[in-house]
């Protein structure tokens, strides 16, 4: 059975609190991505030795880098690609001080033309899959609107394709329906499945003014009854990750990620599910 796990700047850039609120939620698994408005892998030593600290004695686990390697980086642009590789380093150097085997990874700020990138696309990704062997670590591929794999047919092309055991799927299916695909379950899941390793949850729709906005887990157009019941079916025993991305009206992202987290408790027991 798959455990839950909660990503802590989508609590609070405070990293104490994010975590006070994490446990209060009886989660003990933690994803690391913004802490003091910074990213991990811009931290200090000194901030990072905080983090290791907090993590240590509240008793959390890590199960994921949430690095920005490859998020904003144009495909075409040398410097900067240059520069997303040394994102890379240093989320490999600090994945082990957490015990953690995953890292984060993207596919390049999205191009008007994918075909066209294509194959630029397989060659800038060639690198990182062979630091990520080196180092015995797995890149954890995240499907998102703004890069050039956003759906799970993308997605599951690219894994094709790419085909290193050391590159592997965090399946989100609220990007997936952010990224135009109307039934991320069952659709995109059932293409993604042999590659998911990780799971990014957040709900979303078109609101009135036909515009995609997020909502709490529930309260959206992805089937996650479906998706959770499918997940626990199938056997997946990794993490499912609250992304919110959803925040009230004149409220706070502390806010939203517990409204989404009391959607997400309701889903799962809706369906009978109890998360390790």
């Amino acid at each position: 059975m798959f455990t839950l796990g909660v990503m802590t700047d989508e609590v609070s850039q405070d990293f104490a609190h994010a975590l006070d609120v994490i446990k209060e939620f009886g989660v003990h698994t933690i994803e690391l991505g913004f802490m003091w408005d910074k990213n991990i892998c811009d931290l200090d030593s000194h901030e990072l030795t905080q983090v290791l600290r907090m993590v240590r004695q509240r008793g959390f686990a890590v199960c994921n880098i949430a690095s920005l390697f490859l998020l904003h980086c144009p495909i075409d642009d040398p410097d900067a690609y240059n520069e997303h590789i040394k994102i890379l380093e240093r989320s490999i150097q600090i994945a082990p001080l957490f015990d953690c085997q995953l890292v984060r990874c993207f596919s390049f700020r999205r191009e008007d033309d994918l075909e066209a990138h294509w194959d630029t696309l397989l060659e800038r990704l060639e690198l990182p899959v062979r630091m990520a062997e080196s180092a015995g670590v797995t890149l954890a591929f995240e499907n998102v609107r703004m890069c050039n794999i956003g759906t799970g047919a993308e997605t599951a092309r690219l894994m094709e394709t790419i085909n290193s055991p050391n590159m592997r799927v965090i399946w989100d299916p609220g990007n997936a329906y952010h990224s135009g695909e109307a039934r991320p379950y069952p659709d995109g899941y059932e293409l993604v499945k042999p590659w998911i390793i990780h799971v990014h949850v957040k709900d979303v729709e078109l609101n009135t003014a036909g515009k995609l906005a997020w909502l709490p887990i529930g309260g959206g157009k992805v089937d996650y009854a479906g998706q959770f019941k499918a997940l626990a079916d199938d056997g997946y025993d990794g993490v499912v990750t609250l992304e919110t991305h959803y925040r009230p009206e004149n409220g706070t992202k502390e806010q939203g990620s517990r409204e989404s987290f009391a959607g997400l408790q309701a889903t799962l027991a809706e369906q009978g599910i109890v998360p390790d």
